[in-house]
């Protein structure tokens, strides 16, 4: 098994959430707004630096990891540009 935690533009949660429900990933546990600094610089949820990100975490075998990738581009595919795995 492996541990994956996607750390995606908030805009973009709803569909890795439907990737996760197509690829039959039935169990994941979501912080739906989080504050950070990162390669797209700061998402603080505030007037001067607006936006924030999702995160998902879920377990899957780890032979699945690289299908389950795979169907989150077909599901959502300027996902990948906003998300980190």
């Amino acid at each position: 098994m492996q541990m994956l935690m996607f750390v995606v533009e908030s805009s973009h949660k709803d569909r890795i959430e439907a990737a996760l429900r197509v690829y039959e990933v039935t169990a994941s546990t979501e912080i739906p707004t989080a504050y950070g600094i990162g390669r797209t610089g700061p998402r603080l949820g505030s007037g001067a630096f607006p936006g924030t990100s999702a995160l998902i975490l879920t377990v899957v075998e780890k032979a699945r990891v690289d299908a389950l990738l795979a169907s989150i581009d077909a599901e959502c595919p300027d996902c990948r540009g906003s998300m980190r795995v």
